[in-house]
């Protein structure tokens, strides 16, 4: 229409006003669409079944997956802070590791009331490839420290929570050789690492 009788169309308001309408209309299904195949990517991503072995893989990415998917929940409210280290593939079963991901940063959107920060860090040191995952919510009590990766154990509201969660997030973790601590202060916020081996023993 623009094309056909451009002087019409500047000259008129209500044309103007239409084809902006149409425009913003465009760009939003173009930014929708480019979002959907992002997220079926990280579905695809996460629900590929990992086989008998250990299987190098790119850490970032399971990270970034997790992102994706929890992007609807954080956007708004929490800003993600990324310090990646150079990581290089590492040997691991992807999917249950991204389950660690994605459910340790479930965990940490969840303790943030209102809007807060998550900081994701990664790096090696001492033959181990390390994940930090930090938030600025409102913490973990001193006594219940000792017991957040016990099978049934949860601070959350009755029906919001198993507490089976970091159970099995320990369990898978450390079938990797890893392990994974916590540090909280309440009202301060609290960070998990998780450390895997570079290399298969």
């Amino acid at each position: 229409l623009q094309q056909k009788f451009p002087e019409a169309c500047e000259q008129d308001p209500k044309i103007q006003a239409t084809l902006k309408v149409i425009s913003d209309a465009n760009r939003v299904i173009g930014t929708g669409t480019a979002r959907v195949i992002q997220i079926v990517r990280s579905l695809r991503s996460f629900a590929r079944q990992d086989g008998a072995e250990m299987k190098e893989a790119d850490l970032h990415e399971g990270i970034e997956n997790s992102l994706t998917l929890l992007h609807h929940d954080l956007k708004n409210r929490v800003e993600v802070i990324r310090e990646y280290g150079a990581l290089p593939p590492v040997p691991c079963f992807s999917n249950r590791l991204n389950q660690v991901f994605l459910n340790l940063l479930v965990n940490a959107a969840q303790a943030i009331d209102g809007a807060g920060r998550i900081v994701v860090k990664t790096d090696t040191g001492d033959g181990y490839a390390r994940v930090s995952i930090q938030d600025t919510g409102t913490g973990i009590a001193e006594e219940n420290l000792r017991k957040i990766f016990e099978p049934g154990f949860t601070t959350k509201s009755v029906g919001e929570g198993t507490g089976l969660g970091l159970s099995i997030c320990r369990q898978i973790v450390e079938d990797h050789n890893g392990d994974i601590l916590v540090e909280s202060r309440a009202g301060e916020g609290t960070t998990f690492t998780l450390r895997v081996p570079l290399a298969v023993a």
